[in-house]
């Protein structure tokens, strides 16, 4: 196997037949292959980011290392092969209004990713761009509605940039972030967004 691809196979610990694809492969899997995949092995200077739905949705993974069970995931429809330094950011929405979960959605653009919505009271974190090492920043505009009204109690942007010393992505500039909303770090590549007030 090259150092610069990943290899899936149908079965659990690399059996069944092997399916290769070459750094920089962003696939979504043709239908007889949608879900198929048990175990992965990965090349030393690429890693997979994984989505269990089409649309880069539902449960997420990162694969840097020979993987010999990726059934966690709950099958694999997307995924793309990059370099191992790049580091996907990802965000969730927690209401701290004390309102019932769902209520409130956030959905962030972005260039290379497109438009993604999840709602606050859901765990998993949402794919909202790219970063590689040293990569140009990413922006993002964000949303937050009140699905039973259809009002918007935040409207903003956020900004985000590779920091060379921590090797992880940064929210380097918060003057469009809404002024009801807070933001805490979840690790290098992942942040929690907080409404804190709906005006």
């Amino acid at each position: 196997m090259s150092v610069d691809e990943a290899t899936f196979y149908q079965n659990v610990d690399y059996a069944g037949g092997p399916h290769s694809y070459k750094l920089g492969t962003q696939e979504a899997l043709p239908g007889d292959l949608n879900d198929r995949f048990r175990s992965v092995r990965i090349g030393e200077l690429v890693k997979v980011l994984a989505w269990q739905h089409y649309g880069q949705s539902g449960r997420y993974g990162e694969w840097e290392a020979d993987t010999p069970d990726i059934t966690d995931i709950g099958g694999l429809s997307t995924f793309r092969v990059v370099e191992k330094t790049t580091l996907a950011i990802a965000v969730r929405l927690q209401d701290d209004t004390g309102a019932e979960p769902g209520r409130y959605s956030l959905k962030v653009v972005s260039y290379e990713v497109g438009e993604i919505t999840t709602h606050s009271g859901d765990p998993e974190y949402s794919l909202v761009g790219f970063m590689p090492a040293d990569g140009p920043p990413v922006t993002t505009a964000i949303y937050v509605r009140d699905e039973r009204t259809g009002e918007y109690m935040a409207i903003g942007s956020v900004y985000f940039t590779w920091n060379h010393e921590t090797k992880a992505v940064d929210i380097a500039d918060e003057t469009h972030f809404p002024e009801n909303m807070t933001h805490e770090r979840a690790g290098s590549n992942r942040f929690t967004f907080h409404l804190s007030a709906t005006r």
